[in-house]
């Protein structure tokens, strides 16, 4: 038998989301409606989809490997330099060449939780220990964090806004951290709902990265931009990082139908403050009806609201899977009682209401 590397048996499988085309199946569903994945309801940019379909007559070339119209369209809207910036397959990419450029064997990663668990995949698979800083569905201190780390820590992960909690950390909080750890650990800023979040200290972070070269900033065309099945993550870093991770970085990850979609989405600025608006209100309409019928709703800066069912939470989603609702069960983050809900049109809302109602009812 071939063996595997020692460090895989500390790993579990990722756990999805299920898919609409699992839940249709299953119960013999003709209309299933997602708010699991946080998706963006709208759909992709159309922009990006017309960007799309113009590309189709190219697609037996390989794509330029360093994609510098994507580069420069992402650099002049963050006002950094082409040199600061790396893409990948996603941020699961990004996250992955973090880990091989900088987690080595021996080392330790601290990380807010629960959090998304990536992070924790990538420290594992390369041979680190990941320390996981807080419990429950408390907004865990950057105090904490900053006082695990110690002189094997390589990288501190913050998801900001958290997934899937949905809380968030202001610049305030962010810089006070920033200032506490030590210039040779790579503080790993996860920021892929931050298009969503309307905190007026939510912030800005890419005007700290001149004052705080250990920064890196991870951006996605995932969520508000509706591009996650063509998987385009970006990131911005000081210029020593990033040719660090160009060193590592696949050569034709990102592909070029992805490519002139994220250009095309990056500037359809109707598309985000459509989904933006669209968001903000299924927020309130979700966290009322669900605190109505008596349930804990955590503030969010996100496209999604983490609620806490109880004991039956299993049985909630469940319930909603069997009559074509799909939601997050947040067994596999640690929180059993809790569901992830991504805000949906208003009609899907509205549906999921209804369903609610009726669970809570029987």
């Amino acid at each position: 038998m071939v063996e595997p590397r020692p460090e895989l048996s500390k790993l579990s499988d990722y756990v999805p989301g299920k898919s609409i085309e699992e839940i249709r199946e299953r119960f013999g569903l003709d209309k299933v409606v997602k708010l699991a994945s946080n998706e963006n309801p709208l759909g992709a940019s159309p922009k990006a989809v017309a960007a799309f379909h113009e590309i189709a007559d190219s697609l037996h070339l390989y794509p330029r490997g360093d994609a510098p119209k994507l580069i420069n369209a992402i650099a002049k809207k963050f006002g950094v330099k082409t040199s600061q910036i790396i893409i990948g397959n996603g941020s699961d990419e990004i996250i992955d060449m973090v880990g091989k450029a900088f987690i080595r064997q021996g080392d330790n990663c601290v990380g807010i939780t629960p959090t998304f668990s990536v992070y924790k995949f990538t420290t594992l698979s390369n041979g680190a220990d990941f320390v996981g800083v807080g419990a429950g569905d408390a907004k865990t201190s950057l105090d904490d964090l900053a006082s695990a780390i110690n002189d094997k820590t390589r990288v501190a992960f913050v998801c900001n806004p958290n997934n899937p909690t949905g809380l968030y950390y202001s610049e305030e909080e962010l810089r006070a951290f920033l200032k506490k750890v030590p210039a040779n650990v790579l503080v790993f800023l996860d920021e892929a709902y931050a298009e969503f979040a309307t905190a007026p200290d939510y912030p800005d972070s890419t005007k700290l990265l001149a004052e705080f070269p250990n920064l890196f900033v991870n951006r996605t065309f995932s969520k508000i931009y509706g591009l996650a099945g063509l998987r385009v993550g970006y990131a911005m870093a000081s210029e020593d990082v990033v040719r660090a991770m160009w060193k590592i970085k696949p050569p034709f990850d990102v592909n070029q139908a992805a490519q002139v979609a994220a250009i095309a989405a990056l500037g359809d600025t109707e598309h985000v403050e459509a989904t933006r608006a669209m968001n903000a209100a299924g927020i309130k309409v979700l966290t009322a009806a669900f605190e109505g019928f008596g349930f804990k709703v955590l503030s969010t800066q996100g496209n999604f609201i983490c609620v806490h069912i109880g004991d039956l939470a299993k049985d909630l989603v469940n319930f909603l899977e069997s009559k074509g609702m799909i939601v997050r069960g947040l067994a596999s983050f640690g929180l059993p009682e809790h569901i992830r809900v991504t805000i949906g049109k208003p009609e899907e809302n509205e549906l999921l209401v209804a369903l609610v109602k009726q669970w809570v009812k029987g």
